[in-house]
């Protein structure tokens, strides 16, 4: 039955235009503030209450949304939300930064890790690496970790890598930072024209951590500037928000995952290269890397 569930959305991704999938801020607090994150830059709504939240993602999976990404703030700040939504979607898929732990929850997960200790804690603040890989090694199942490239990180990859080589993990994803439409923090942003040497450098280093580098030469293509990244750098020509509908925390619909100011211009998240190798080219392994990710 789980494999025909997930062949099922993979379909529906693919061949139609339906909403399948909820993208959803389920909470407002953070005990970090990471400096790459849009979460503490923007004015949020008041977050809706634990039976309002759990009303409101059961009547999505009415609607007919069978897969869930949860986000915050922390979503591990609302363990028993987070444990509701594993129960209403088919699908649940939860990114935490790790320092909350991971629970038994019938959830995939999805960590953000953004390189070796100095450099992890330089973004995260103090500590922060040691305590989300300290919960790493206890979860009960093996997490996606996800990075953010900014220029805080991008001479730290190599090491980070070979870090990750050794911990149980499924795999690690990369997203290049999206700046805000309301200015740029230039000590963050990578442009464009300067990401190709980074897709060269993973797409090389992917030859030796095969194992758990989550990149093919099709996912990289989407991110160049030379590639296929006009095609889709714009919300209203967005793959992702033809499938998904984001959420703020109070239930209102919002524009993208990374807030109402995102610079789809400049866009840097890794789900739209994945989705249009998988979907659009039929990328054997980024397909694959969808598979596992689906619970």
């Amino acid at each position: 039955m789980t494999k025909f569930k997930k062949s099922r959305l993979l379909y529906t991704w693919a061949f139609t235009r339906r909403k399948t999938t909820a993208a959803i801020d389920i909470t407002n607090s953070c005990n970090l503030k990471c400096s790459h994150c849009y979460w503490w830059k923007e004015e949020r709504p008041e977050e809706l209450g634990d039976d309002a939240m759990v009303a409101f993602m059961k009547s999505l999976r009415a609607k007919g949304m069978t897969a869930a990404i949860i986000y915050g703030g922390e979503p591990m700040l609302r363990p028993k939300m987070c444990e509701a939504a594993s129960k209403i979607f088919d699908h649940p898929l939860i990114f935490t930064n790790g320092t909350q732990g991971f629970t038994q929850i019938n959830a995939e997960w999805i960590l953000s890790l953004d390189g070796t200790k100095a450099v992890h804690d330089s973004i995260r603040g103090y500590g922060a690496h040691d305590c989300a890989v300290g919960n790493l090694r206890k979860a009960p199942r093996k997490p996606v970790v996800h990075t953010t490239i900014t220029r805080q990180n991008r001479h730290n990859l190599e090491e980070f890598l070979d870090e990750l080589a050794g911990l149980p993990i499924k795999g690690v994803g990369f997203s290049f930072y999206t700046p805000h439409r309301t200015g740029d923090d230039g000590s963050l942003f990578i442009p464009v024209d300067e990401r190709d040497p980074i897709l060269d450098e993973l797409l090389r280093l992917r030859k030796k951590y095969w194992r758990i580098l989550g990149l093919t030469t099709t996912m990289a293509n989407q991110f160049r500037k030379d590639g296929e990244f006009s095609e889709w750098n714009s919300n209203e020509k967005c793959p992702v928000n033809k499938v998904c509908n984001c959420y703020n925390a109070d239930g209102t619909l919002k524009p993208c995952t990374y807030g109402s100011d995102a610079d789809c211009s400049r866009c840097g998240c890794a789900s739209i290269p994945l989705y249009r190798a998988a979907i659009r080219h039929l990328d054997p392994l980024a397909l694959f890397m969808i598979y596992r990710m689906v619970k």
